[in-house]
């Protein structure tokens, strides 16, 4: 009896160790949770830090240099961007209206949107 009582015992202090475990992976888990959530609110705040010296930089205030040449070269990924989305709608046969930006088709005359003479 000695034996099936050790090796009882032996299950239960395993099932034992294996719940805390269990416990400990889950306190863990929403502690990353946590974590993850913190640093997300911190990229949020950074990226509205951001937005407002580039909204400065673009009103033509004063900002620091090291900050102004990184809002110019957010200008210049903008450009660039603008540049590719213009080449996107090249491929797939449309123009942009230059009264509301909205894509039409080459050979249209008119903007179905906006009503603008298109070029």
């Amino acid at each position: 009896m000695s034996l099936i009582n050790n090796v009882g015992k032996k299950i239960t202090g395993a099932g034992k160790v294996a719940i805390k475990a269990s416990g400990n992976m889950v306190q863990i888990t929403k502690l990353n949770m946590a974590i993850k959530s913190e640093e997300s609110k911190i990229q949020g705040y950074m990226a509205e830090i951001g937005s407002a010296i580039f909204d400065k930089y673009k009103e033509g205030k004063d900002i620091d240099s090291d900050v102004k040449t990184n809002c110019e070269e957010i200008e210049n990924c903008i450009k660039a961007i603008d540049e590719l989305r213009l080449k996107i709608i090249d491929v797939r046969d449309l123009k942009k209206c230059p009264g509301c930006g909205n894509e039409i088709d080459k050979d249209d005359v008119f903007c179905s949107k906006c009503g603008t003479k298109a070029d």
